[in-house]
């Protein structure tokens, strides 16, 4: 073992992320290299003869059975956290041989913390793009940083009237724009780091012009680190064509109406039945289509999830935005039943695939139906209101988090678990139920709304849902209603 140089084998492992430790037979280093100075942070005086081996690892147990096998077997290895004597730490490859006899034992540490790291890249990248590609029926296409196509949905096989085996590997922005147009995409692509809703002509097929509506955003790794680059490629031809052909209204308003009817099937055919509540729900739009959505789920725990949202303003725009994040919900709530960590991902998509003028206030509870109890997030939406039965006493289920869609990253915190006894009302609704004005300009206010539960409580959950909406339609006097007014309302038995 004596003839084995520390630093002569450390010269060899000079490219690796390595270092070579030499110990002896009670762990206690005896020569530091100059890679264990620059891994470890701290020079060879400082460690020899002064710290163990077992000092190095995070967990000191992991490191004194590791020197228990070297002792016993003259041999030893280990996949462990390590920590840096100038703090933070890293996780390594360890691997020690040598000669019970000569008390001495040779070792090599080897960070493995980049493998780690482009795992959990390449994991983190993989469920974003699979929840994207699964939510989505627009064209979406991924390439590296330098457009080199890596993924190629459905709508984009339909789009580009092509196979997605054909297109990976080609330039995805010689698929997407003029050849004479691309420098300017790619520079403004590098100035602001993504391209929203660029409108670009390309020739499908054979010989058909096809107008797209394209946007470009590079996704960040777990990092911050840019690895990738998503293109969401809607097939505007349609629209380009009604601006030019200047067709009718009447076209226009049959679209719409088919439209309605799509964004109707989104919404429950009916309310669940549920021995713990007597539940109903309903929504009025003020256009054909709007951007309030409702919705009931089950989870795989067998609890029963509620959600009531509001995207910005109304019409087709605010009703896709909707359309989707009911779609990104179901999806997430199928992977985990965090609340918390489900609005972090809920609002990382949301941020990246909307335009910025767009913002959606939802409420999301989990009713554990045995218990009568609920968790619940509240992204910046109108407190739903609780009336106890018991006492007559009113409250409200205050905002936890701020509005999705606007800013990355944003953390979004559980609210206080609440209790349901008998006979109490839990009312959901967006603010089109209480903004709604009379002639004169006057809300119908959250006090009109308190009044209606509090008179009607004893009567069935549709009864006292109705009488709500038939109150605001009164108190309108006849005005068309200026928002979309959506309410979903318990009754626990």
């Amino acid at each position: 073992m004596s003839s084995l140089d520390p630093e002569r084998l450390s010269r060899l492992l000079s490219d690796l992320a390595s270092c070579v430790v030499q110990v002896d037979g009670q762990g206690q280093i005896v020569a530091w290299t100059q890679e264990g100075e620059r891994m470890f942070g701290s020079p060879a005086e400082d460690v020899v003869e002064n710290v163990n081996l077992a000092d190095l690892f995070a967990v000191r147990n992991e490191g004194e059975e590791l020197l228990a096998r070297l002792r016993e077997t003259g041999q030893a290895e280990a996949r462990a956290d390590m920590t840096k004597l100038s703090g933070g730490g890293f996780p390594a490859r360890v691997r020690f041989a040598g000669t019970p006899n000569n008390d001495r034992y040779l070792g090599v540490i080897t960070d493995v913390s980049d493998q780690e790291q482009a795992r959990e890249n390449f994991n983190y990248l993989k469920v974003y793009l699979d929840t994207v590609l699964e939510i989505s029926g627009d064209a979406i296409v991924t390439s590296d940083l330098d457009g080199v196509i890596m993924m190629f949905n459905e709508g984009a096989e339909h789009i580009f009237r092509r196979d997605a085996l054909e297109a990976l590997g080609e330039d995805m922005f010689a698929l997407l724009f003029a050849k004479d147009i691309i420098p300017e995409v790619k520079g403004a692509l590098a100035d602001a780091g993504h391209i929203r809703d660029r409108e670009s002509k390309i020739i499908v097929g054979e010989g058909e012009e096809v107008y797209l509506e394209v946007t470009i955003s590079k996704t960040r790794d777990v990092r911050g680190q840019e690895s990738a680059l998503v293109a969401l490629i809607r097939d505007v031809t349609a629209k380009k064509r009604l601006e030019e052909e200047r067709l009718q209204n009447e076209r226009v308003q049959q679209e719409m109406r088919i439209a309605r009817g799509v964004q109707l099937t989104m919404l429950p055919d009916r309310p669940p039945k549920i021995e713990a509540a007597d539940i109903a729900a309903r929504i009025e739009f003020c256009d054909d289509i709007g951007g309030d959505l409702f919705d009931f789920s089950h989870p795989r725990s067998g609890k029963l999830g509620v959600s009531i949202g509001d995207v910005s303003a109304h019409g087709v725009g605010p009703a896709i935005v909707m359309s989707s994040a009911k779609a990104m919900m179901n999806t997430l709530e199928q992977y985990t039943e965090d609340l918390e960590h489900m609005f972090f991902l809920l609002n990382n998509l949301l941020e990246k695939t909307t335009e910025d003028d767009r913002f959606i206030t939802m409420f999301y509870g989990l009713l554990d139906q045995e218990r009568k109890t609920m968790e619940y997030v509240n992204a910046g939406h109108d407190p739903p209101i609780i009336y106890r039965a018991s006492t007559g006493v009113f409250e409200e289920l205050q905002t936890t988090g701020m509005l999705l869609g606007i800013l990355p990253s944003e953390r979004f915190r559980l609210g206080d678990i609440v209790q349901f006894y008998s006979g109490d009302i839990l009312l959901l609704t967006t603010d089109g139920i209480w903004e709604a004005a009379d002639p004169d300009g006057n809300a119908f206010g959250k006090d009109r709304c308190f009044n209606t539960l509090k008179e009607m409580h004893d009567q069935p959950a549709q009864e006292i849902l109705d009488a709500l909406f038939e109150r605001v339609r009164e108190h309108c006097g006849g005005y068309p209603a200026r928002d979309d007014q959506t309410a979903v309302l318990f009754k626990f038995r």
